[in-house]
This record gives C-alpha cells, structure tokens and sequence, in this order.
C-alpha cells in the first residue's frame, strides 16, 4: 500500500497532534499497515507497541520502523529470575495440593468435604479438586486490575449454581487461592508458575514504561491487568487499536480496552472501514452480523477482491462454535482419509476424552467442564435437560467412545501439511483462509419467555469473526437462521 487511505491520514494526523487516539478497525482493514505508518510519520519517538501473542510481535518487529520496539504484555513484564519457577516440572493438581499442603490449610482430617451439586447429589471436594479452582482463582485474578483476591474471581461451575453450594465452594477455595498467590511471590515457593503470575506481580508494581508512545494491538480482548497498566503511562502517548465486534474472550477475563481508553483518557475515536482482506460479498455478510450486535463499524469489501459466498466443497478451513464440534469434524475428516489439523493441538480433546473416561468408571474429574459431576450418568442428564453445547459434547463422546477421541488427537497432522484446517472460532482469530466453511454448530437463538428471539452480542461477535476469516470464498449455510432474526430484537449482552 503506497498512498494511505483517508480514514488512515485521519489517524495519522491525528497522532501527529499528540493525542491520545482510539481505532476501531474493522477486519481485514489495515490496522498494522496504519500502525505502521504512524511509527514511520515521527522517526525520532521511541515507540512500544505491545502485541497479542508472540508471533505478532515477532512480525511486528520484522516490518515495524527502527524506532519501534514490540512486545507481548508478557514480554514487557518478564524477568530472568523468573525463569527457574517457570521451568518446573508440569504439577498435576494432585501434585501442587500435597506441595501446597491444602489438607493442612483447611484443616482436613479423615474424610473430604462434600458440598451438594443442583442434582441433588453431594460432590467430594478432594483436595485435588480445591486446589484446581483454587489456581483458576489466582488466574482469574490475575487477568483482572483488582489488587486482590476476592469472592467475584472463583469460577461458576455447570451443576454447582445454588447459592448453598457456590457459599460452600469459597469457603473451600479462597483461602488455598491466597495461600497459592503467597507462595506464588515467594521466592522458596514450591508451586510452578505460570506467565500470567509474573505479569501481576509486574501491574502491581506500578511499571513506568521507556516509550514516548504506546501502541496497544487487539486491544477489544485485552485482560485489564494490562490495559490499566497502559493506561497508567501518563507520560507517553497511549494508542489503542482493535475491533469492539471482534471482542471474544471477556469468558476469560479479558474487556474491551478500547471503551476504556475512549472514555478514561478522552481520546477520539476513529475508524478504519476499508478491508483490504476481502470483497464486498463477504464485507456484506460481515455487515449483517455487525447490524445485529449494533455496532457503528460497517465494512467496505476491497473491489480488488473476487469474494463470493455460497457452497465450498473442498474448504481450507473449517470452523466450528464448540471444541465438541471441532473434534467431530477431526473425526469425520480422519475416517475419510483426510489430513487434518487442528488449531491449538489434540490436548484439550484428550483431557476432556480421559475426564469423560473417569466418570464412566466412576471416579471425579478435575476438569473445569466436567468437575461439577461423579458419574457420566449425570453428565448425560444435565446436558440433555439444559446445556445445548454440553449436549453435542456428550452425544459425541456416546457415539465414538473417550479412548477414540484421545486416539483421533494423536492423529493430527501439521497444519504446514494438512489438507483441512479445523479450529474452533476463538483460536482463529487473527487468522485467514482462501476458503472457509461455518460449521453447524452455530445454533440460533431460542425465543424467552415472552416470544421474542434474542441473539447475545457475544454469539453475534463470533459469527461476525467467523465469516471474516475467509478471503476468497466463504460458505455459511450454517447461519442461515440469522435471517430470520427480526430488527425488533437486537442482540443483547448476555448476564454477567
């Protein structure tokens, strides 16, 4: 790209007025490119900008100008002395409850408490158990600005919603969640630490960064323990790029920094429209989606593209609502010969495969999915009664047995050699395809109590990522149904 565009001179000019600036840029629409042509317009600043993951970093500083040093949040905060807590051994939860000692901080003689689950049973809170929400805690936590650990940052678990059993589980897990976090800051500590540890312990420490500017990427899913700590560099200019609708990951912790710094600084808030990733047809899909959740950003296709929409019969990607849904795909595309990968690897298949296996002999499982259940018998009630995505999780596990699943995970080829792509949609952002297939998991919203149809923004924003993935052909037949959504009822925050 030679000449900006207009929306990015705009953006360009307004940095040069030492402003501090907000960018919604749409997908596909040059974000790098106008971040890049800022860091270009003023040679002499020392300008941070502070990436997503590590391989934008490493790109970023490949392309970016000279005067441009770029980071992940995790590598601003990094510290050598870190590194031999890091390197440990991976600890089960078993492994790091014994190390931590939770039977003797909560005084557990003889038998396991037990709390009672919404079927009526009662659930053994092994000490392995405690310890697993316990570290959930401590990362939740440290994903958040709060200086410390509360109440709000224990996990909600499928099967443990009354109000009996969420007041007995903090009263088993905050004080091992604190006891972990003290050992955490201790340098003779015994538990393994984890990156997100470090970098609340560099928040807290009230970091002042050498940079004349800051330039925050993928800000729309940034956990608050960073963007405060950006926010806080009041001597630097603070930029902050991303994509509201592309905000995916506020289940984890992260917010949409973008609002934050719109409203906490007062900075102005500019567009970036034009996507050079695809044409108008699949800029137009795109626009339906963005109508629904109500977002201001509409999206221009690049007339340059040849885009289209309709059926794919040999996708590069496929992607899917649900990790259910996904392996469902791996497992259909391996019984017909295909080379297959999935984005983000087989491990979370097998654990989710061998916590299922657990329960089918009759033993508890830590996993967060499944924790909140002592026999698959249970699982298989609660999904058909009330969860839809747990539903596809356990018909598939009933149709092909754990030990296939786990087989089926060993089984993935390289993505540099795979014929098909699966991946669900939260680990394809920020990627794209020539080709793309929606998969059927997507399901359409239910009507409430009072007839009307109601998508959540989250769901409207990850449909709105899915179809932004392709760039040359896109089939979503699977979301046919937002059709039939009426403009009488807008997509809604779904209850915190």
């Amino acid at each position: 790209m030679v000449d900006p565009t207009p929306e990015q001179a705009e953006a360009i000019a307004t940095y040069g007025d030492g402003l501090d600036m907000v960018m919604q840029a749409g997908a596909g629409c040059g974000k790098s490119s106008t971040l890049k042509l800022i860091a270009k317009s003023d040679p002499r600043r020392r300008m941070l900008y502070v990436a997503y993951n590590r391989s934008i970093a490493a790109d970023a500083a490949r392309s970016m100008p000279g005067n441009v040093v770029a980071k992940t949040g995790h590598g601003l905060a990094f510290n050598p002395r870190h590194l031999p807590r890091l390197k440990q051994p991976r600890q089960t939860a078993h492994a790091a409850a014994e190390a931590l000692g939770v039977k003797r901080i909560l005084g557990i003689l003889g038998t396991a408490p037990a709390i009672p689950t919404d079927r009526g049973a009662t659930l053994a809170m092994l000490p392995r158990i405690i310890m697993r929400v316990a570290l959930e805690t401590v990362t939740r936590w440290c994903y958040s600005a709060d200086r410390e650990i509360r109440a709000r940052h224990v996990p909600e678990y499928r099967g443990l919603t009354s109000p009996v059993a969420r007041e007995q589980l903090l009263a088993l897990v905050l004080p091992v969640a604190l006891a972990a976090w003290a050992d955490l800051t201790d340098p003779a500590g015994v538990l393994r630490m984890q990156h997100d540890h470090y970098l609340k312990m560099w928040a807290l420490s009230g970091p002042t960064l050498a940079a004349d500017t800051v330039l925050l990427d993928e800000a729309q899913d940034t956990n608050d323990v960073l963007s405060h700590a950006l926010m806080g560099q009041e001597h630097a200019q603070r930029i902050a790029v991303g994509d509201s609708a592309q905000q995916i990951y506020a289940w984890r912790g992260a917010r949409d920094a973008l609002g934050r710094f719109r409203d906490g600084l007062g900075a102005p808030e500019l567009t970036l429209s034009q996507s050079f990733r695809f044409g108008p047809a699949i800029a137009d899909t795109a626009n339906v989606w963005l109508a629904l959740i109500d977002a201001p950003l509409r999206l221009r296709g690049w007339d340059g593209a040849e885009s289209t929409v309709g059926s794919v019969e040999d996708p590069d990607a496929v992607l899917c609502r649900t990790n259910a849904g996904a392996i469902a795909v791996v497992l259909d595309a391996l019984a017909a010969g295909r080379r297959v990968a999935l984005v983000g690897g087989g491990d979370d298949a097998k654990r989710l495969a061998w916590a299922a296996e657990a329960l089918m002999q009759g033993r508890q499982t830590d996993h967060p999915e499944l924790m909140a259940f002592t026999s698959w018998s249970q699982v298989r009630e609660y999904a058909e009664d009330e969860d839809g995505s747990l539903r596809t999780l356990v018909r598939l596990i009933d149709a092909h047995g754990p030990q296939s699943i786990a087989a089926a995970a060993d089984q993935l080829a390289p993505e540099e050699t795979a014929d098909l792509v699966v991946s669900t949609v939260h680990k394809a952002k920020g990627r794209e395809w020539d080709t793309v297939t929606i998969h059927g998991d997507f399901l359409p919203p239910k009507p409430d109590r009072i007839g009307r149809t109601v998508l959540p923004r989250e769901e409207g924003r990850l449909a709105y990522v899915a179809v932004t993935r392709a760039r040359r052909r896109l089939d979503d037949h699977a979301l046919a149904w937002v059709h039939s959504l009426t403009e009488s009822a807008p997509a809604e925050e779904a209850a915190a």
